[in-house]
């Protein structure tokens, strides 16, 4: 059962983020590690992850929480709807990409993490899709691509960034990258 961390002192707060963030680079990498794994790359035993999570569904609660707030907060850094569309579409696949290891749990073939899932995955897409119209309505975006397809060629963009990053290509590379073909891809003005 998951609990709320409020009623949990700091310092089993910190160790519950510890195994959170273990789970999620562990998982990342490997949908079906063991949480003997996950509590190995927390540094700790599997009696202290196991007091803190019950079970692998405990745990994995935890880890779509977390992602969940991760990307709330990438939602917010990117600041939809300032400084035209392409801008906006750009800022939010460079926030999405720093998200890192959340997005293997995302992309992966056994994906942990759907943030269509979530209350807020609705207001997610049509707030990018309000972007997309904007810029086609605007003349930033190309208006012969339908918002649909703009928005999933904006997934399957970033899902070969990430894809590159774990090549071993610099963030940095990826996200010039990332950026020019998005830009190319569904705007004008590269045409």
């Amino acid at each position: 059962m998951h609990r709320s961390t409020t009623d949990l002192s700091p310092t089993a707060r910190r160790t519950r983020r510890l195994i959170v963030e273990a789970a999620i680079e562990t998982l990342a990498g490997d949908t079906s590690a063991a949480l003997a794994e996950i509590a190995k790359a927390a540094d700790m035993s599997r009696s202290t992850l196991h007091r803190h999570f019950t079970d692998r569904g405990d745990l994995l609660a935890a880890v779509d929480e977390e992602c969940r707030t991760r990307f709330a907060r990438a939602d917010e850094a990117a600041r939809l709807g300032e400084g035209g569309a392409l801008n906006s579409l750009d800022r939010l696949a460079q926030e999405y990409l720093g998200l890192g290891p959340v997005l293997g749990l995302v992309f992966a073939d056994n994906a942990l993490v759907d943030p269509d899932a979530w209350t807020e995955g609705e207001e997610r897409v049509q707030a990018l899709l309000g972007v997309i119209t904007g810029g086609q309505d605007d003349g930033e975006l190309d208006p012969e691509l339908t918002p649909d397809w703009v928005l999933t060629t904006f997934w399957v963009l970033l899902f070969g960034a990430w894809l590159s990053l774990k090549t071993g290509t610099s963030r940095r590379d990826v996200g010039v990258q990332l950026s020019r073909t998005l830009r190319r891809a569904v705007g004008l003005g590269g045409r």
